[in-house]
């Protein structure tokens, strides 16, 4: 798929409205690069975060929402040793 997408890119012209849209100079070229991998690399850290069929708790510790909830579990029994009442509490 990358390799017919570099040839289309070769051989043709940008559409009209991709002309009138983007500047077209180096430093343009530079900037949409570092936006582009920024844009990757935001969406990569959310993949790792949030998924944990790639990344299994098993070998690379807990995701973010389970150490978040892990963490509060953790407080709550600290909490009921302590000898709070946490099923009144908001």
């Amino acid at each position: 798929l990358c390799i017919t997408g570099g040839i289309w890119n070769i051989f043709t012209k940008p559409f009209a409205w991709a002309r009138r849209a983007f500047v077209w100079s180096g430093e343009a070229y530079l900037s949409y690069s570092l936006a582009a991998i920024s844009l990757m690399g935001f969406t990569a850290s959310l993949y790792s975060w949030y998924n944990n069929t790639a990344y299994p708790s098993e070998l690379y510790g807990p995701t973010g929402p389970e150490a978040s909830q892990s963490q509060a579990f953790t407080f709550l029994v600290r909490d009921q040793r302590l000898g709070a009442n946490v099923s009144s509490a908001q």
